[in-house]
């Protein structure tokens, strides 16, 4: 079996985004002939749940997961800043945090990268992963010692330091999960960078490991509604919960008609809103802190609604749990900016609204609860769903990987 040495932060038991992109492409590996080495960031003691075929090795350590509280765990895998009162220690080192610009990973990782290519001289790729940037400094540096291609998987614009411009001229391959932003590139790196040196490899679900389906839960009469939450500025989050503040008072007794189950980051900033609109009580769970968990709360939802910012780039961001969702067949919402993520949730049935527009929200939860009343919510067009599918995107990223090999 050939081998590939994985570089990524975005690793489970993180849920950062790339997490999900780089596990589903590394147990992909061995499907299609090769052994991925995978050098990720943290992990948990006691977390199995995944069962990979392969080694995964943490950098930072591992940090004792019945040490943690609810909050300390999902802050932890969210890669969001700690408290100041949560000062754990992993054998006597420095606290673990997640580094948006991984330079103390990057110290940990070097080591531990070049003892695994010693011991598996007949690695044949490597594999790096950015944002954050520094897998793929790691991975330039190794490249030019050891004489190896790289596949530089960019998730999203990352311009810092002029590592982005050295990647794209670097001559090396290059994936992106969405046209959207192999556009971007082109445009940005004109005459540096063209069509064949950027292939799409889509981000898109599976259905077995973790990600199979769960048991089908009994009908309930209130409407669920899982709202992923990411990268929010104050005025979307509170435009949001004031349109689901606006649809509650429309709807006597709403607190039978709705409950709401909250994912993402941008849970922290959404409590403040929840109680400025008194909507707490809808609330039936949150804080899931692990890949497993969310994605039971996605099936148990009668409703998926993506919130999503709309300035720094965030056009161009197609949360990975979208696909996940998609492949459940499970009915769409988007408040978020025109882009990607939109009109994939438009082609497969879904309904959208614009980051601020507070009576858009309302309006369509209204009518999210009228299809689900009366039948009239079909569901996603059977073409969409294959084309996300992830063998679609690891055939693709074989293509790229056997376009590449022979010439090294």
């Amino acid at each position: 079996m050939k081998k590939i040495l994985f570089l990524t932060m975005n690793y489970p038991p993180m849920m950062t985004e790339g997490s999900s992109r780089a596990y589903k492409l590394a147990v992909s590996m061995p499907e299609i002939g090769w052994e991925p080495l995978v050098i990720a960031f943290a992990g948990l003691s006691g977390d199995r749940e995944r069962g990979e075929p392969f080694s995964v090795r943490y950098p930072a350590g591992e940090l004792p997961q019945e040490k943690l509280n609810r909050e300390q765990l999902f802050r932890f895998v969210h890669g969001m800043p700690r408290k100041k009162s949560d000062f754990l220690k992993l054998r006597g080192a420095a606290p673990v945090r997640f580094d948006p610009g991984g330079e103390g990973w990057e110290k940990k990782a070097r080591p531990e990268a070049e003892e695994v290519l010693r011991r598996n001289p007949d690695i044949e790729l490597i594999y790096a992963q950015s944002p954050p940037l520094a897998p793929q400094r790691l991975a330039l540096e190794l490249s030019e010692k050891y004489k190896l291609p790289v596949i530089f998987d960019c998730i999203e614009p990352h311009d810092a330091g002029g590592l982005e411009r050295s990647v794209m001229q670097s001559g090396h391959a290059c994936i992106l999960p969405s046209r959207e932003l192999k556009e971007y590139f082109l445009r940005k790196y004109r005459g540096a960078a063209g069509h064949d040196d950027l292939t799409i490899v889509q981000n898109g679900y599976r259905t077995d490991g973790v990600y199979a389906a769960g048991e089908r839960r009994e009908a309930e009469s209130a409407m669920r509604l899982v709202c992923r939450l990411d990268r929010l500025g104050g005025r979307e989050a509170r435009s949001f919960f004031a349109g689901i503040s606006a649809f509650a008072e429309s709807q006597p007794g709403l607190k039978g008609a709705l409950s709401l189950a909250l994912t993402g980051s941008g849970q922290d900033r959404a409590w403040r809103y929840l109680k400025k609109y008194d909507l707490t009580d809808l609330v039936e769970s949150s804080r899931a802190c692990s890949l497993a968990e969310e994605l039971e709360l996605c099936r148990r939802a009668d409703l998926f609604c993506v919130v999503s910012g709309g300035d720094n780039g965030h056009d161009l961001f197609v949360p990975e749990r979208l696909y996940d969702v998609l492949g459940m067949n499970i009915p769409l919402f988007g408040v978020l900016p025109d882009g990607p993520a939109c009109r994939l949730i438009e082609e497969a049935g879904g309904l959208t609204a614009h980051p601020g527009d507070s009576g858009k929200v309302a309006e369509l939860l209204q009518e999210a609860l009228r299809r689900r009343q009366y039948g009239g919510w079909e569901a996603p067009p059977e073409e969409i769903v294959l084309r996300f599918s992830h063998g679609s995107s690891i055939q693709e990223l074989l293509r790229e990987m056997a376009r590449i090999l022979p010439l090294y």
